[in-house]
């Protein structure tokens, strides 16, 4: 189960895994996408799935370590999934559309500030980790912007290259993936991404701010340990291949090799460092 439309990130991850995985356990795998409320309809669905392994759910941190601490009432307890297989990290970046006129993200927040109404982004939905990590931005290089949500990456992006939305923080491989069409002024992690080195961090052009995405397949509450470690067994298998890198670098990624006992440490390490940031700026839904 996908929480997302197809065409973005997770989506692509998904299917990357299903294709690997089917020989490898001796049984189709299929994709099903079940996009809504910001990952909560896949979420709900999954919770309530039989617990016999073939029902899991490819998700992100937004899922996990975001909607607890920005939605009141949350349909599915993130905590009761069981940690199954860690696939990749998503290395994030500023992206703006084609016809906005900054070369790199200091440009970008000077235009930003120097307009006279606020410049639009785009997420993939409100509370997300791309609308966390632009209000992260826009809090510390205090400029005014309006948010302009949509269901999934795809339709964000697709909002971009139609000029209808000024910028977004995007996967970088998202981004790349646009032939040129759209302008990557900054990569929001530690280092800079082997696939596009020549664009500088946002940290070496001022802004403090690092964040990638984990990414990795879960399981629905009380999943036997054996079925989850026969699972993650198969997966760390081809994450950590090398020919895996032709997948993860033009998709904007990182392999991300652990056992489900590490892949769970990393959970709870994103887990408070997305609540700090979301409970930091405010952002907080009815829901």
């Amino acid at each position: 189960m996908v929480p997302y439309p197809p065409g973005g990130g997770t989506d692509v991850v998904a299917r990357w895994v299903a294709r690997e995985l089917t020989p490898r356990i001796g049984q189709p795998v299929v994709v099903e996408n079940r996009p809504g409320a910001n990952g909560i309809v896949a979420m709900q669905h999954v919770q309530g799935a039989p617990a016999d392994g073939h029902t899991l759910v490819m998700t992100t941190a937004d899922t996990v370590s975001v909607n607890p601490y920005v939605y009141r009432r949350l349909p599915y307890r993130p905590e009761a999934f069981v940690p199954v297989a860690a696939v990749t990290r998503l290395i994030f970046a500023l992206v703006v559309r084609p016809g906005f006129g900054a070369g790199d993200a200091r440009a970008f927040v000077a235009r930003a500030k120097a307009a006279g109404t606020p410049v639009t982004f785009a997420s993939w939905g409100v509370a997300s980790t791309s609308q966390v990590m632009m209000e992260s931005l826009r809090a510390e290089a205090g400029f005014d912007a309006q948010h302009v949500p949509f269901q999934g990456a795809a339709p964000a992006v697709q909002a971009m290259l139609a000029e209808q939305v000024d910028a977004m923080m995007m996967p970088v491989g998202l981004a790349l993936a646009q032939g040129g069409r759209l302008r990557i002024l900054g990569v929001a992690s530690h280092a800079r991404f082997p696939g596009a080195a020549e664009v500088p961090t946002l940290i070496e052009q001022g802004f403090r701010l690092a964040a990638d995405l984990w990414m990795g397949v879960l399981g629905p509450p009380g999943l036997p340990a054996a079925a989850a470690d026969r699972i993650s067994a198969a997966v760390q298998e081809f994450v950590r291949a090398p020919e895996a890198a032709a997948f993860f670098t033009p998709n904007g990624m990182v392999a991300h090799v652990a056992d489900r006992a590490a892949f769970a440490a990393t959970i709870r390490a994103d887990d408070a460092l997305w609540r700090e940031r979301a409970e930091r700026l405010g952002v907080k839904l009815d829901e």
